[in-house]
C-alpha cells in the first residue's frame, strides 16, 4: 500500500522535465515576508604538512532580519564582548587563540543572508544542469522525488587548463510542490600548475523548509578535505537558522 500511495503522489511530476518544475517552483519564491531568527555557525579545522600546522574551531551566535527592505546582519553585544575578551587574551599570550573572533570572521553576510533566501542558490546551480535520475525516494523518513543532476562545470580558460572535475553532482530532493526539502552537492577536483598539485573534495548539505514566500536553509553542513606538496587539510562548517515568531 505504501509503495502504491508513492507512485500516485510522484506519478505526474516524474513524467515532467525535473528542472523545469524545480525552476518554476523557485522563481515564485520572492522572500519579501518578514522574518527574524538566529543563526548560529561552528566552523572547525586543521592543516598538516610541510607548509603549515594549524587547528582551529569556533562557534557564534548572531541575529538575522529579513523583510521587503532587505536583510540585517546583527551582532549582540555579549557576542562583541567575548571576542574583546578572546584578543586581550591572546595579545598577553600568543598560545591562546583567539577561536571567537575566528569563527566570526567566517561570517560572510552574503552567504549568511542566503539562509533566508536560498531559492537564486539552488536556481544558479540547476542553470545548464544535466538530469542524471529521477525517481520517488524518502528524505528524513517522507516520500519525496529524488532527482539528480550533474552540474555544468563553470571554469574560464586557464582553470580549464588547470583544473579537472571528475564530479559536481547535485542531488535535489522535492516535496509535491516541487520545492526542495534538502539538497547535496559534491564536487572532487584536481588542480596543477608547474610543479603544484592539489586534490579537493567537498561536500554540501542542506535542509530547507518553504515558509510563506521563503525557501529557508534551516541547517548547512560543509566538509572539505585536501591534499597536495605534503600538505593536508580539512574543513568542517555546520550553520543553524532558527526562526523566532
Amino acid at each position: 500500500m505504501r509503495s502504491l500511495a508513492l507512485m500516485l503522489l510522484f506519478a505526474t511530476p516524474l513524467a515532467a522535465d525535473a528542472i523545469t518544475d524545480v525552476r518554476g517552483a523557485l522563481t515564485g519564491l520572492k522572500a519579501l515576508a518578514p522574518i527574524h531568527g538566529t543563526y548560529e555557525l561552528e566552523r572547525n579545522g586543521t592543516a598538516s604538512g610541510k607548509l603549515d600546522n594549524d587547528k582551529f574551531g569556533g562557534k557564534v551566535l548572531v541575529d538575522v532580519e529579513g523583510g521587503p527592505e532587505g536583510f540585517q546582519l546583527i551582532f549582540p553585544q555579549a557576542l562583541l564582548e567575548e571576542v574583546e575578551r578572546e584578543q586581550q587574551a591572546e595579545g598577553r599570550n600568543s598560545k591562546i587563540k583567539a577561536q571567537t573572533a575566528r569563527a566570526l570572521g567566517s561570517i560572510d553576510a552574503l552567504e549568511t543572508s542566503q539562509a533566508l533566501d536560498f531559492a537564486p542558490v539552488l536556481l544558479r546551480l540547476i542553470e545548464g544542469a544535466k538530469v542524471v535520475s529521477d525517481a520517488p525516494g524518502t528524505f528524513q523518513g517522507k516520500p519525496v522525488r529524488a532527482v539528480v543532476l550533474r552540474v555544468l562545470d563553470r571554469l574560464d580558460e586557464d582553470d580549464a587548463r588547470r583544473m579537472k572535475i571528475s564530479e559536481n553532482r547535485l542531488t535535489l530532493w522535492l516535496g509535491p510542490d516541487h520545492v526542495p526539502v534538502g539538497a547535496e552537492h559534491l564536487t572532487t577536483f584536481k588542480f596543477s600548475f608547474l610543479i603544484f598539485r592539489w586534490e579537493q573534495k567537498q561536500k554540501k548539505s542542506w535542509y530547507l523548509a518553504h515558509v510563506a514566500d521563503r525557501l529557508l536553509r534551516i541547517r548547512f553542513e560543509d566538509y572539505q578535505s585536501g591534499s597536495g606538496m605534503g600538505q593536508k587539510t580539512t574543513e568542517t562548517t555546520v550553520a543553524t537558522l532558527r526562526v523566532r515568531s
